[in-house]
């Protein structure tokens, strides 16, 4: 009956991919405090990975109304990508960049999923923008690199790709 203990351990349950539990729990505590966007954020994951997905959207949706967050619009973004709605997905994943707090980790996180849309869509020098962006605030953020790399790939520029995944070892 105590709404932190209830969530807490729903997240738990998430973590150990026990995705049924993990909802059952989100649910209990929903019905314990429904104005609370983390429980929805709970609710949203769990849905997805059990294929709940037009559950998982209305969590979503409830869950940004209570609290426009980075949390909430990135969840958003990948649902609208599971849907294969590209457009409707960066758009998304951009609120959640405004949403995040400069430099942080979240909002680098965010700029990088943001990179690998632009990617998947074939937007090589906005994902190169977003990913050179990381690395002014963080030289040394790996999964951008990476995605430089990538970008440097899908060029045909190998060998500055490799030199730039020679800079993780």
């Amino acid at each position: 009956k105590n709404f932190e203990a209830t969530t807490f351990k729903a997240s738990v349950k998430m973590s150990q991919h026990q995705f049924a539990e993990a909802r059952e729990l989100a649910e209990k505590a929903r019905q314990i405090n429904p104005n609370n966007a983390y429980v929805y954020g709970v609710l949203v994951d769990a849905n997805v990975e059990l294929g709940n997905y037009e559950e998982a959207v209305a969590m979503s949706d409830k869950m940004q109304q209570l609290k426009p967050s980075l949390e909430s619009y990135s969840r958003a973004s990948y649902l609208r990508e599971i849907y294969g709605d590209y457009p409707g997905s960066i758009e998304a994943m951009k609120l959640a960049v405004q949403a995040g707090l400069p430099g942080s980790e979240p909002q680098c996180w965010s700029k990088n999923t943001l990179g690998q849309l632009y990617e998947t869509t074939g937007q090589f020098d906005k994902a190169e923008q977003q990913y050179a962006d990381i690395l002014a605030m963080r030289p040394s953020y790996a999964f951008a690199m990476r995605g430089q790399a990538r970008v440097l790939k899908a060029r045909k520029q190998y060998d500055q790709a490799l030199a730039v995944l020679k800079l993780l070892d």
